[in-house]
């Protein structure tokens, strides 16, 4: 079995319980994962390992995603199947300091030729997490500079 792994890390002048209710409120998806163009799932909110949902990004078929570890802050890890592959997610927070922290997002592939989809689609794909990365730290400062109480 073939295993390889995208990463981004990006430090956010945000404290990482906003960074955390960004990243897991799927309605504020669309604001910094552009790439999402449906959610169907029956809570807006990820709070907890064992949350579900049909994700469909505009460039491919909708695909199930199974939240594995979610934790206040933290962050939250997830998984999904496509063509025989698994598909291995972590998009981790950890505090800084007063005011900041920094986010670590990972992709991981596995399955009976992960190396060739890695080769074939990696650096398109390491371009969108750091890209929604980005994203993610503006939309997180913003709420913090603008002290907008993000309540989930």
């Amino acid at each position: 079995m073939s295993r390889a792994e995208i990463r981004s890390v990006q430090a956010v002048a945000a404290p990482a319980s906003i960074a955390h209710a960004v990243l897991t409120d799927v309605t504020a998806w669309a604001l910094w994962s552009p790439h999402v163009q449906r959610v169907e799932a029956a809570t807006p909110v990820i709070e907890a390992a064992g949350w579900t949902g049909m994700v469909k990004p505009w460039f491919g078929p909708a695909t199930r995603m199974e939240v594995t570890w979610c934790e206040p802050g933290r962050g939250m890890r997830w998984s999904s199947t496509a063509a025989g592959h698994r598909l291995d997610y972590a998009d981790l927070v950890e505090p800084d300091s007063e005011g900041r922290c920094t986010v670590t997002m990972t992709a991981r592939v596995s399955g009976p030729v992960g190396g060739l989809v890695q080769a074939a689609v990696g650096p398109l794909s390491a371009y969108g997490q750091r890209r929604r990365l980005a994203r993610l730290a503006a939309l997180s400062e913003f709420l913090h500079r603008r002290a907008i109480v993000y309540a989930t």
